[in-house]
């Protein structure tokens, strides 16, 4: 039987960059959640947020955010992808030097895609995290309730990740308008 679990990527800012936050135990990310039956997803993640995060999860200024799924064929796994974005603070700090969790600065992730059927063989991690940043990023430009919680600085972050409408995919020719019609 397919078991579901949530995917969480935990990311705040340090010094105006991304950073994703690791649990001590866990140096591997993501976090994952197994389900729990008949409570709504979100109910879990953030129960799951509040539980380890405590006074630095402010339900006012956390944005917590389902961006994608996923099935692992190999585990028999469903996989839900929520992105959770902490208020940034000198707590980051302080857990560090605590070792209460490491944070690693996310760099210039690439999303990766499949065709117009079916999703890539093999998704890692961070193309899940990358397609969660990219959903955040176009969520920023239109969503009023991201926009109120959304600080400020994460607006530079976010405009490398230049938002895309969903199911965007490069072209390798040239715009169908500009294709030669025999």
């Amino acid at each position: 039987m397919t078991s579901i679990w949530y995917e969480v990527f935990p990311v705040t800012l340090v010094s105006e960059h991304a950073v994703l936050i690791r649990h001590r135990e866990e140096k591997l990310p993501p976090w994952l959640i197994p389900n729990l039956p008949d409570t709504h997803p979100n109910d879990i993640v953030v129960h799951h947020l509040t539980s380890f995060f405590g006074a630095v999860f402010d339900p006012c200024q956390t944005i917590v955010h389902s961006t994608s799924w996923r099935y692992k064929h190999e585990y028999d796994q469903l996989l839900l992808t929520y992105l959770a974005v902490l208020p940034q603070g000198c707590w980051v700090d302080q857990w560090v030097a605590t070792g209460r969790v490491y944070v690693e600065r996310i760099g210039a992730v690439a999303t990766r895609y499949g065709d117009h059927l079916f999703p890539p063989e093999q998704i890692e991690w961070h193309y899940a995290l990358a397609h969660a940043l990219d959903h955040l990023a176009s969520l920023s430009t239109y969503d009023p309730a991201i926009q109120r919680v959304l600080e400020p600085e994460w607006r530079e972050v976010l405009r490398q990740r230049s938002p895309k409408s969903a199911g965007y995919l490069p072209t390798a020719g040239p715009p169908l308008a500009e294709a030669a019609v025999p």
